[in-house]
């Protein structure tokens, strides 16, 4: 016996909205998984933990990861389990963590942390040095004689790097034949075996840039490469803050596309090998092709080794109507304008 018409049509109905239901749970599962990716991504580089100081963590050789992510969470090393795993997930890195014990902080991003693991960095692999971002090849020296490693033969080696060295890392191929090595040499905490000698440091510093920085450099074209991280040099040099140094990077790309020079105080401090709040007439006039006061565009190659930041500023900075910046003596803080007459005023505010 047939339906009547009026079942019929009730009978369509239901099936209309279930229909219906299940293409709201479709693109509602959609809409959820794309979001999850994107908060997944951004949480990997900027999630941090609670523990701010550096801590002892070990990883065990029979250790499952969730365990381990865990035991960081718990620690206040990672703010959370998921963005871990799902980072090891995304590199395929889940079976080359080595096992080890680990000096780790909630101050690092996920990648960082994965990476020192990844590396093997175990705290009994050798002497640890720092070098913060902006770390001139020089300084880097003085840090390593200290900690009893040799130095000076790291910068003789930094300064005339030699044809082996620069054939082995393709982003060294293509540098001028005068160029040094600074720039390249990754700012991060190392732990050298006290028997390496000046090339295997730098080595392990420039697989470190490799690893870091090669990757970000692939969204712009190969001879531009070394030009961004001279501009990011002197953006690590300049101010502190990532949303500043995204300005002030605009501020100079914008200054070389008009002709202008730079008028970099940063380059002038790294002429002079001295730091002073405030540069004389004969300061600036110096004869150096590293003075952009004096010399138009950039200078022949990078005033200090920058960190992510500063070069992430430079291949993705923030467009602006400012023409000029100083800093605050006493703060640090940035204060921008966009006519000369508003940063001569911010000038005498500042005690300038």
């Amino acid at each position: 016996m047939e339906a009547s018409e009026p079942t019929r049509r009730q009978n369509q109905w239901k099936q209309s909205k279930v229909a219906r239901i299940a293409v709201y749970f479709f693109f509602g599962f959609v809409i959820l998984s794309v979001a999850g990716f994107f908060v997944l991504e951004n949480a990997v580089e900027t999630s941090r933990g609670s523990h701010q100081d550096e801590a002892v963590v070990s990883f065990g050789e029979h250790e499952g990861v969730i365990t381990f992510s865990t035991d960081l969470r718990n620690r206040g090393i990672i703010s959370s389990v998921l963005p871990f795993l799902y980072y090891l997930q995304k590199e395929h890195l889940r079976t080359k963590l080595q096992a080890g014990d680990y000096s780790l902080s909630g101050t690092q991003s996920i990648s960082e942390i994965v990476g020192k693991i990844v590396r093997g960095e175990t705290i009994e692999k050798g002497i640890k040095v720092t070098f913060p971002e902006g770390t001139t090849a020089a300084d880097m020296s003085t840090r390593l004689d200290t900690a009893g490693l040799p130095g000076t033969a790291f910068l003789a080696l930094v300064k005339h790097p030699d044809a082996a060295l620069r054939s082995r890392y393709s982003f060294l191929a293509d540098l001028p034949s005068a160029a040094t090595l600074e720039g390249f040499l990754f700012p991060d905490t190392y732990y050298f075996d006290p028997r390496l000698g000046a090339d295997a440091i730098i080595a392990k510093m420039l697989d470190g840039f490799a690893g870091r920085v090669e990757p970000l450099l692939t969204t712009i074209p190969v001879g531009k490469h070394y030009d961004a991280l001279i501009l990011a040099s002197i953006v690590e040099m300049e101010v502190r803050t990532d949303a500043d140094r995204k300005i002030v990077a605009d501020i100079f790309r914008r200054r070389i596309g008009a002709g202008m020079p730079l008028q970099s105080d940063a380059t002038v401090r790294y002429v002079l090998g001295e730091t002073k709040v405030k540069h004389s007439l004969s300061d600036i006039a110096i004869d150096s092709p590293y003075n952009t006061y004096k010399n138009k565009g950039l200078p022949p190659g990078p005033i200090s080794n920058p960190g992510l930041s500063s070069i992430q500023a430079v291949l993705n900075p923030t467009p602006n109507r400012y023409v000029y910046f100083l800093n605050n003596p006493d703060t640090g803080e940035t204060v921008f304008a966009e006519t000369f007459e508003e940063h001569v005023a911010n000038k005498a505010k500042n005690g300038l």
